[in-house]
């Protein structure tokens, strides 16, 4: 699961930077050194403004510099850091553009349990339900039934015929 997700942090800085910066390389320089010592060293969700400015020995934002407001800028405008509203020395870590694959897991899980909710015992063999296409979501319905799995909506029950996938009453 880590690598999944560091190459989707990977797929997602490249996009904010050639979003931000198009063929102008300048600013290039702090997307490289967000995604080096903020993302590879800060675990939490959010990080001060006077963190973000010299976390450790060094600045964040400019190798030896002082940190500069349009650098900050910056990442806000690429989606990868947004001001909290309670605290305004505070930002949260963002995906950018990740609002359309939230949808499509909401909407995917909504219709992966209707399907089954439908039939008489809720109840339909895995391989079958794997071979549905889902309407509403881009993503695969393997992902949708792992994750439905893994939360603990969906129960496998091994029969004669293969797995079987069954809504859980619990």
């Amino acid at each position: 699961m880590d690598l999944f997700l560091s190459y989707t942090e990977c797929m997602q800085m490249e996009s904010a930077v050639r979003r931000s910066t198009g063929k102008n390389k300048d600013g290039s320089e702090v997307f490289d050194w967000f995604e080096k010592y903020v993302l590879r060293s800060k675990l939490d969700v959010s990080i001060d403004h006077l963190e973000l400015v010299s976390f450790s020995k060094c600045s964040l934002l400019s190798h030896g510099g002082d940190a500069r407001d349009k650098h900050i800028t910056l990442l806000m405008n690429a989606g990868l850091l947004t001001r909290q509203l309670i605290d305004p020395n505070m930002y949260w870590f963002s995906i950018p553009s990740i609002g359309p694959i939230l949808k499509g897991l909401s909407q995917g899980r909504k219709e992966v349990l209707s399907l089954l909710n439908r039939r008489k015992y809720k109840e339909m063999v895995l391989s079958s339900l794997e071979k549905t296409r889902l309407r509403l979501s881009p993503l695969d319905v393997r992902f949708h039934l792992r994750d439905l799995i893994g939360s603990g909506h969906i129960k496998t029950v091994q029969t004669p015929t293969g797995l079987l996938a069954r809504v859980s009453t619990d």
